[in-house]
């Protein structure tokens, strides 16, 4: 592999969609759109925090077309499968480290965990 063909690998997998639009890969259709909403009007107010988005290669800048693209490709369900391979791929190693990636509950599981200890929910 030359070095043309690695700067092309790297630079696909720090724009996988997930990582562009902040969100987990087991993220419902719903919560990608909103997000990637939410961003875009961000990005259209200048919010710095909006520019710029982590991945496990450092940081990267975020444009309104990145964006674009991240929906777009997420609405594919092939293409979003590959997507989530390669995003749960990457963010192994940080949870090898000991780093919990946040709990993700269901309005269900908040009801069920009430009922247990008592409370309506």
């Amino acid at each position: 592999m030359i070095a043309g063909d690695f700067e092309h690998l790297v630079r696909e997998r720090v724009a996988n969609p997930f990582f562009v639009l902040a969100v987990a890969p087991d993220a419902a259709v719903a919560e990608i759109e909103r997000q990637g909403q939410r961003l875009l009007a961000e990005l259209a107010a200048g919010l710095e925090g909006a520019r710029r988005y982590p991945t496990p290669f450092g940081a990267r800048e975020r444009t309104p077309e990145l964006v674009r693209v991240a929906i777009a490709e997420l609405r594919d369900p092939v293409r979003r499968l590959a997507h989530e391979w390669w995003a749960r791929g990457l963010a192994a190693p940080a949870q090898s480290a000991g780093v919990r990636p946040p709990e993700r509950t269901t309005v269900a599981d908040r009801a069920r965990g009430a009922k247990r200890l008592g409370a309506a929910p």
